[in-house]
């Protein structure tokens, strides 16, 4: 009951932040605008998740919210729900692990993503990315009290995004795009929530790297491949091996 009171209060907390933020990213960062816009999207894709511990789950971008400027400067506001139907590993820890390190993971998880321009071509772009945000993870509890089945966990994440047109060809409505994202991240719980559910396992503040390449066809179907570590763990944890995800998005709203 107590999960339920929290969900509601957050969602409440999303709403009245929503409504009071106007940001959101353009992944075609590289096309002219001639004046800066801001739209609003709801229920725009589905994705779907296998990682490296045979875990499957399903996620939905509930809204973005975007903000595009003229200078090619693009910020967005998005809201992720992720539910897992299948965990091959039986052990609680690594699955809570990679509930944290999924960049849609949680069952609520709300975060702004700011990207600044390095350098933009027609055809190519590089920029600085930037992101914040907070994820409600549903957990199963290693220690007392055992009836703890959700924590917040808070992150941040500084990489640097390239991304390549490969196709583009308005005619035939073909298009094809590349990128990469290569980051340095920061997760952080209370030091209470790492010991129910990480046996003391998992810094409070922890931090690590990442990447992410892709294609995206037509502008609506992505393949991405997700890698995530956790740098600051004893090298013989099971928490230090590097997570991979393979993920297969269909965009509804383009």
């Amino acid at each position: 009951m107590e999960i339920f009171k929290n969900k509601f209060i957050f969602i409440i907390l999303i709403n009245q932040f929503v409504f009071s933020q106007q940001l959101d990213f353009d992944f075609y960062s590289g096309e002219k605008k001639e004046s800066n816009n801001i739209s609003f999207k709801f229920i725009q894709q589905g994705i779907v998740n296998i990682n490296s511990f045979s875990n499957i789950s399903a996620s939905i971008e509930a809204f973005k919210l975007s903000y595009k400027s003229i200078n090619n400067f693009n910020s967005y506001l998005t809201l992720f729900s992720t539910r897992t139907f299948f965990s091959g590993k039986k052990d609680d820890k690594l699955n809570t692990l990679s509930t944290v390190l999924n960049p849609f993971g949680g069952t609520l998880n709300i975060n702004i993503h700011s990207l600044i321009p390095i350098k933009v071509k027609e055809d190519f772009n590089s920029s600085l990315g930037v992101k914040i945000g907070k994820k409600l993870v549903e957990a199963r509890a290693i220690y007392l009290p055992l009836n703890n089945r959700a924590f917040f966990e808070n992150y941040f994440n500084l990489g640097s995004l390239i991304q390549k047109k490969i196709i583009d060809d308005p005619l035939n409505n073909n298009s094809l795009f590349f990128w990469s994202y290569i980051n340095f991240f920061l997760t952080k719980s209370s030091k209470k929530n790492r010991e129910i559910f990480f046996d003391n396992k998992l810094k409070p503040l922890s931090n690590g790297y990442g990447f992410e390449i892709g294609l995206q066809y037509n502008r609506s179907m992505k393949i991405l491949l997700i890698g995530n570590k956790i740098l600051n763990t004893e090298k013989k944890s099971k928490l230090n091996k590097m997570i991979f995800q393979l993920s297969i998005s269909y965009r509804f709203l383009k």
